[in-house]
């Protein structure tokens, strides 16, 4: 069956207007989205610090922080000034100090790991702390100058 030129015609029209209330539709659609959007969506620089700290991950590397054998294990230390106070101490102190405060060890099983007694650990552990405490406030005094 073949179609008359008017037939033709008014199909072309129907499929026109029906082009036109899909992409107006369409449009409609869109317009509606951006303003969803716009309503929900906040500017960085609108949010707080607290809200912004979210956002974002800070990258650790082994490198940027001082790294000590104790005992078999690596103890990593973060803080650069305790860091470089601990790197200062004789490697006896130092192994004390790591061992006790990192690795939660107790003076016996220091003592036994470095074929000494307690008290010797405990003697070591002593010195030790009042050196780092010495590089360290001599560290600050010098920073405050």
């Amino acid at each position: 069956m073949e179609l008359s030129s008017s037939q033709k015609e008014t199909i072309q029209h129907q499929y026109d207007t029906l082009i036109k209330k899909c992409l107006k539709g369409e449009a409609r659609n869109y317009l509606a989205e951006i303003v969803r959007r716009a309503n929900r969506e906040i500017c960085f620089s609108d949010l707080n610090e607290n809200e912004l700290n979210k956002f974002f991950v800070t990258d650790t590397y082994e490198s940027d922080y001082f790294n000590f054998e104790v005992g078999g294990y690596d103890v990593i230390v973060k803080n650069d000034l305790l860091g470089e106070a601990l790197g200062s101490l004789p490697d006896k102190k130092r192994d004390i100090i790591l061992m006790s405060y990192f690795l939660d060890m107790s003076d016996d099983e220091i003592g036994m790991l470095l074929n000494v007694v307690r008290s010797t650990v405990f003697r070591h552990r002593k010195s030790a702390l009042a050196k780092i405490k010495q590089y360290m406030e001599e560290k600050s005094n010098d920073e405050h100058k």
